[in-house]
């Protein structure tokens, strides 16, 4: 007859059994917490439209947590950053994906009462710029602007539209440092070439006509930035020009606008840098710049091509008719539905019959513009007035 085994009898006091359940649970850690969390911090960072306390934020972290399935690791050193690293590669689009779906749901049904009314400041600040600057932002696309917004205001460290509306008050000059981040000016000769080689198509087709016709040519360049966009007109111009007799062709005008006014002395000034110049060939950068002093410079002849005015373009309208092109990429981006009408209008009127119509790669026109303009070529957002 077997003996019966004896077990070793192990006791422990309650503040032994705590401190062996706090070291196994220091051994594994879901990391897939600590990702969520850096996403949400990430996402909250220029978010000044809604509440981010420490109560909203808390809230968001655990519903986004209990979307997301966890993921253990030992909190050993060796191999846990490479760990860190997949988990954060297969999880990123999904764990972006919630944070932002929850940020969005937390925000609108918060866990506490909300103090300030965060849409009525905002379009209490709209209305103090166009009061004090005659800018009227009221109707451009909120999310953008304050995506421009959360940058001036996380420069100066406030934390609210109504601190900043107050800031604006105390200290006029933060405006122009505002207008800057409002405006956002990047551009760069002959962007997006694919779309250049067919306005240099059109650009020949029209001067070919314009010189049968003894007539001139008229373009508009609105939303011009630092000028990169209206001389690159410029000099396809100037090239396709050195076909024909120099008194074959009556001119041309170039007008190039903005809302913004440094810009506009940027382009008046006709100096850039090399990034800037990245699409432009070494013949046509040595047959149309000079070099002084680190920074290439339009040859006067380019230059005075081009005449440079302020306009804003939904209350102002341009001192030229009969337009042949009207280039405006990358701007309708900004505005919302019945901005876009007002300047579809606009560059309807102002086109001649014929006239062409350029727009930027991630722009059309709405179903009900189609009616006054048909599509050149879709893929470049190239459209004609009808």
């Amino acid at each position: 007859m077997k003996k019966p085994v004896k077990y070793k009898k192990i006791l422990f006091n309650l503040p032994d059994l705590w401190y062996i359940l706090f070291l196994m649970a220091e051994k594994v850690k879901n990391i897939v917490e600590d990702i969520v969390r850096e996403y949400l911090n990430v996402s909250l960072s220029l978010r000044y439209d809604i509440c981010t306390c420490p109560l909203c934020r808390n809230a968001m972290l655990a519903e986004a947590l209990s979307n997301i399935p966890p993921k253990y690791v030992s909190t050993e050193e060796a191999g846990m950053r490479a760990v860190i690293e997949q988990t954060r590669l297969e999880y990123q689009a999904r764990i972006a994906k919630e944070v932002l779906n929850t940020i969005d749901r937390i925000s609108k049904n918060p866990p506490h009462e909300l103090n300030e009314d965060k849409k009525q400041a905002f379009r209490l600040l709209l209305n103090k710029i166009y009061e004090d600057r005659g800018l009227d932002f009221r109707h451009y696309r909120e999310g953008i602007l304050k995506r421009r917004f959360a940058l001036r205001m996380h420069a100066n460290k406030v934390k609210s539209y109504a601190e900043y509306l107050l800031l604006l008050n105390k200290t006029p000059e933060e405006y122009e440092k505002l207008f800057e981040a409002l405006c956002i000016n990047v551009s760069e000769f002959f962007r997006d070439p694919p779309v250049w080689e067919v306005i240099e198509k059109i650009l020949k087709e029209l001067i070919k006509e314009r010189v049968e016709t003894n007539q001139s040519l008229k373009i508009w360049s609105a939303g011009c930035a630092n000028g990169e966009e209206p001389y690159s007109i410029a000099i396809l111009i100037k090239k396709i020009l050195k076909d024909y007799p120099p008194d074959k062709f009556k001119g041309v005008e170039i007008l190039a606008t903005d809302i913004d006014k440094q810009v506009l002395r940027n382009g008046e000034k006709a100096e850039y840098s090399l990034a800037s110049l990245k699409n432009v060939s070494p013949r046509v950068l040595k047959e149309y710049f000079t070099y002084e002093d680190g920074r290439y410079c339009i040859i006067p002849e380019i230059r005075k091509m081009v005449l440079f005015k302020h306009m804003d373009l939904i209350l102002q309208e341009p001192q030229i008719k009969d337009l042949d092109i009207i280039l405006c990429r990358n701007v309708f981006i900004y505005f919302n539905r019945s901005l876009q009408d007002i300047l579809f209008t606009k560059f309807y009127k102002f086109l001649k019959s014929g006239g062409y119509l350029v727009l930027g790669k991630v722009e059309t026109i709405w179903d009900e513009v189609k009616d006054i303009f048909e599509k050149v070529d879709l893929e470049n957002r190239i459209f004609r007035k009808k």
